[in-house]
């Protein structure tokens, strides 16, 4: 963008859209360049930075720069803006896995499925991480020989729900409907 003239609210709009396509693709490096030249734009203008680019801006630059301690703070601040976003919890979460945290990770899908348990995002990637049921005694281990022995038929008895996000594609000719 040229340094003499503000970039207008539908330029950073449209940087913003290219900025989260590039991160759908995983072309972090794309999404870092688009989504900082939006930061940028609104810091010309001397505007609040929207929560979202900031968000979107964090995954990339945590992703493409592995800078995980500044991504997830501003990753943070975007959630503490925005708390009611189910996409910052998303990326707040696959940046704690990128930098290998899997325990706030988890926490993290956990409330953005309490913002809306359908968010496919976050559903892919508990289904990535897995997701393990609390042990049946609370008290003891994990790893102690009654809750393994209580976990095993617990599971027999009533196995987990796992939720499956498809995506049906119809053939020529063919109902697109449920079968």
């Amino acid at each position: 963008m040229n340094q003499q003239a503000l970039p207008t609210s539908d330029q950073l709009k449209s940087l913003l859209r290219q900025g989260i396509f590039a991160v759908q693709q995983r072309d972090w490096e794309e999404a870092y360049e688009v989504l900082g030249e939006a930061l940028d734009g609104y810091r010309q203008r001397g505007e609040k930075i929207p929560a979202l680019v900031l968000s979107y801006y964090a995954l990339a630059l945590g992703m493409h720069t592995h800078k995980f301690k500044q991504a997830i703070e501003f990753c943070q601040s975007a959630l503490a803006t925005e708390p009611a976003r189910v996409e910052h919890y998303a990326n707040l979460a696959q940046l704690y896995v990128a930098a290998g945290f899997r325990r706030k990770a988890v926490e993290a899908i956990s409330r953005g499925l309490d913002v809306d348990g359908t968010y496919p995002r976050l559903l892919q990637l508990r289904a990535t991480l897995g997701w393990r049921r609390p042990p049946v005694i609370r008290s003891l281990s994990r790893d102690h020989w009654l809750n393994i022995f209580l976990g095993k038929v617990r599971h027999a008895i009533n196995p987990p729900k796992l939720e499956v996000v498809t995506v049906k594609r119809s053939k020529k000719g063919t109902s697109a409907g449920p079968h």
